[in-house]
């Protein structure tokens, strides 16, 4: 889209304003309207080659994690999950259902940086 310029002018020039380097994983949380339940913790994995052996892989993911641990669950849930679950309940539209979080877990830092919130 950006080489092609769909966009127009607008394709001029990228901003990048962050780009945390780290573990890229994903949360999945069940939903009741008010409340958060961490699902799973899943690692993010982009490329089939990339010589791992034995976990489960589905979609992209595989299905053991030994890095995330309930303290990273809580750094997500409570900052993350929970206020967007709090928000929609606000505006009077309660959701409903499971929410995933995108994320990348910082190298340094081991905070939890949220590249997307999806449905």
């Amino acid at each position: 889209m950006l080489v092609v310029g769909i966009f127009g002018s607008a394709c001029c020039k990228v901003m990048v304003e962050e780009y945390p380097e780290g573990e890229e994983a994903s949360f999945v949380a069940l939903v009741d309207g008010e409340n958060a339940l961490l699902l799973i913790l899943l690692k993010t994995i982009n490329e089939l080659g990339m010589g791992i052996r034995g976990p489960i892989l589905v979609n992209g993911w595989v299905l053991s994690v030994t890095y995330l641990d309930s303290t990273v669950s809580i750094l997500v849930l409570r900052p993350i999950i929970l206020p967007t679950v709090e928000g929609t309940a606000v505006e009077g539209c309660k959701f409903v259902g499971s929410l995933y979080a995108g994320l990348v877990i910082e190298k340094k830092s081991w905070m939890p940086k949220l590249t997307d919130l999806e449905t």
